[in-house]
């Protein structure tokens, strides 16, 4: 019963998070600041 538990969570964490726009976008690269 518990593992029929955790994968419904995990399936419904994943079920809310795959519509997001934002999930196969990269945030933009920041430049490097040349102190090495």
């Amino acid at each position: 019963m518990s593992l029929l538990i955790s994968h419904g969570v995990i399936l419904l964490a994943a079920w809310r998070l795959l519509p997001r726009a934002g999930l196969d976008r990269d945030p933009p690269a920041q430049e490097p600041h040349g102190d090495a």
